[in-house]
């Protein structure tokens, strides 16, 4: 999370509450850093910029859904070797409510191609968001006319969405680059899928890194109701009362 440290993106983590308190402190949360947003963002990302250009792209498209009708990312990664910027200050586009900077959370610029990342945790996307930063990095000289990916990670609502991509699609014009998801869960079982001996010591380490930060800030793998029954026989018990007292989530 160093990206998260040196952006001043840590504020003040309240590990623990002394003296009765609520723990409602400004800029802290009761979890302390994984409560937090922008931690997980750094720690996750940074990690993807280690790895060689072809498997982070391999990671982002494998975990990656259109949202909407529209394109999914291409199998080739684009030319060239990305360069990764975090919380970037932007100027403002054109018809911007913004007046001072719009900040992405992460920003690849990949050849004749550009990934716009906002990550959510514990709250939800707003389009509104989206179409400030989409305008920006057009904006931008060094990254007009170039190809855009805008992917949303996390605090998607499903039932929200069509009105969403209704009010980008307006709002741009039509003019809309490709619009993508990636549920953090999904991220968490592609890197699960990738770490193996497949993979050399240096970039598995990384990887593996990911997945427990995903894991510490909550995005685990579920042991279903479905497990009770094989529990119930391993344990021997003879009622799902009984398997429900040895039954733990890991």
């Amino acid at each position: 999370m160093l990206k998260a440290l040196l952006h001043r993106k840590l504020g003040r983590v309240a590990f623990g509450v002394a003296d009765g308190g609520d723990g409602d402190i400004e800029g802290t949360t009761p979890e302390g850093l994984t409560g937090l947003e922008d931690p997980l963002t750094s720690t996750v990302f940074e990690r993807l910029a280690y790895l060689p250009p072809d498997l982070a792209w391999e990671i982002l498209r494998g975990a990656s859904k259109p949202l909407g009708e529209g394109p999914a990312m291409p199998a080739a990664p684009p030319e060239g070797t990305p360069s990764w910027s975090f919380w970037p200050g932007l100027r403002p586009g054109a018809q911007a409510f913004n007046k001072v900077r719009v900040e992405p959370d992460v920003l690849v610029s990949w050849g004749d191609t550009r990934l716009l990342i906002e990550a959510k945790h514990r709250c939800f996307q707003d389009p509104g968001q989206w179409i400030e930063q989409i305008r920006a990095v057009r904006a931008a000289h060094a990254h007009a006319g170039k190809q855009t990916w805008f992917i949303a990670v996390g605090g998607i609502v499903m039932e929200q969405i069509h009105d969403q991509l209704a009010r980008v699609h307006r709002e741009l014009a039509n003019d809309v680059p490709g619009l993508l998801t990636i549920r953090w869960e999904g991220l968490r079982e592609v890197l699960y899928s990738l770490d193996g001996p497949t993979l050399p010591s240096g970039q598995s380490a990384v990887v593996r890194d990911m997945a427990a930060a995903l894991e510490a800030w909550g995005y685990r793998r579920k042991t279903w109701f479905s497990s009770l029954p094989a529990l119930a026989v391993q344990r021997g018990t003879g009622d799902a009362l009984s398997a429900l007292q040895h039954w733990s989530v890991r």
